[in-house]
């Protein structure tokens, strides 16, 4: 018992402990009073300076943080002072630095559940603290407001810009791609939206060298007026991403012309088998789309000419590259394909841009993990406000950086 309360007094230094209460749901009660040196303090009016005597006791109910799988409670012996002056009447309680003033937790219980609603959901942070949600709520914007203090506003040297689809709205998402870092959501991904997020970073015309996007053109245009002459760069994830809606809407029209519903459900079920690149295919895999293939010859040639374009990624220079795209198109005019026609418009759209990936080799996959997260949090959170939102994922690594693994680095050779 003696280890248990030491851990208690040690994070509340103004109280003796009085006894400890085991209930049968195993829950520790704590009794304690402030200290008697403490109480000094209370003897003398600070008003008339008169002798203060004891006015009215109460227990003062406080949650505290659990201790080794138990929940724990504090009663607090509380007095309230009253002057004894007749012609001052002052009167005044016991002050408690380690409980917050107002209300019914411990100030390191109350710092405790800031941090979990940063990082978990809300509805999950109450049950385990035994707290309302809206409670959780509350202390979340308390601990968003002071995390905003040393919040970091700045221009990275490669600005990755995405968005995330939830529910009806696409709301914008900015990253440091070097650092992996979220910079800031947005609630519109429109053209003036990120105009004006690019002119809000410090020294943004200056800071930022490069810009990887999707083809979503009103970032594009976005960019290019706000930094003239900063070149963009669309990642070759969103590319192949592009060529696989063209593959796969081929193999939707020869599924459409099959009368067995259950062979169209296959083709459907599997299609991961075309869209995967080839060298990810497990030898099972492998087996299986040669099958289909050889069942369906007429999704050799696109499923080819998918697997060969890939193979433009694997150049070792923009000029490489794009003689590589030349020979694509050539095979695909003389084969008179038009299955990707809409692709090889969408590339001549966006030609620059795609092989700008050439000579700065980013990729917007770090957005593409921000979008996934944000994604598990809103479902986790079934549905929080955009403003809770954007504080949970922008304001994270400022709680993350104060947890985990000490860092040793601190100590000089010496030591």
């Amino acid at each position: 018992m003696t280890v248990y309360i030491d851990c208690i007094v040690k994070g509340l230094p103004e109280f003796d402990v009085i006894d400890r209460i085991e209930g049968a749901n195993g829950d520790y009660i704590y009794i304690l009073e402030l200290k008697e040196e403490l109480k000094e303090h209370y003897k003398t009016c600070p008003q008339c300076g008169a002798r203060m005597h004891v006015h009215k006791k109460t227990n003062r109910q406080v949650q505290d943080l659990g201790e080794r799988g138990h929940n724990v409670g504090l009663l607090i012996k509380s007095v309230r002072y009253r002057c004894s002056n007749p012609e001052c009447n002052y009167t005044c309680g016991e002050d408690y630095p380690s409980i917050y003033s107002s209300g019914k937790l411990t100030n390191r219980l109350r710092e405790t559940i800031k941090d979990d609603a940063l990082l978990r959901p809300f509805k999950e942070v109450a049950v385990e603290y035994g707290v309302s949600p809206s409670a959780v709520s509350t202390l979340f914007k308390e601990k968003a407001e002071e995390l905003k203090q040393d919040y970091e506003v700045y221009a990275p040297k490669v600005l990755g810009i995405d968005e995330v689809h939830l529910d009806t709205t696409y709301y914008g998402v900015y990253v440091d791609i070097e650092r992996n870092n979220i910079i800031e959501i947005t609630e519109s991904r429109s053209k003036a939206t990120v105009k004006r997020f690019i002119r809000s970073l410090p020294n943004y015309d200056t800071k930022i060298e490069v810009v990887t996007m999707d083809m979503w053109r009103p970032y594009r245009d976005a960019v290019y007026e706000t930094l003239p002459g900063v070149p963009v760069v669309i990642d070759k994830f969103h590319v192949i991403k592009e060529l696989n809606k063209q593959l796969d809407a081929v193999r939707a029209s020869i599924s459409r012309n099959i009368r067995d519903a259950g062979t169209r459900i296959s083709l459907k079920n599997n299609r991961f088998l075309m869209l995967k690149a080839q060298e990810d295919l497990n030898p099972r895999q492998a087996a299986m789309l040669r099958q289909l293939l050889e069942t369906y010859p007429q999704f050799s040639d696109p499923y080819d000419m998918k697997e060969t374009f890939r193979a433009i990624y694997f150049a070792e220079s923009r000029a490489e590259a794009e003689e590589t795209y030349q020979e694509w198109l050539k095979i695909y005019k003389d084969n008179n394909m038009t299955c990707y026609d809409n692709f090889i418009a969408t590339v001549a759209n966006w030609y620059t841009e795609i092989f700008n990936y050439f000579d700065y080799r980013y990729t917007n996959a770090g957005t593409e993990s921000m979008n996934n997260r944000i994604r598990e949090i809103d479902g986790a959170g079934r549905g929080y406000s955009f403003e809770v939102l954007r504080d949970k994922m922008v304001l994270r690594p400022y709680i993350a950086r104060r947890s985990g693994a000490v860092d040793f680095s601190i100590l000089d050779e010496d030591n």
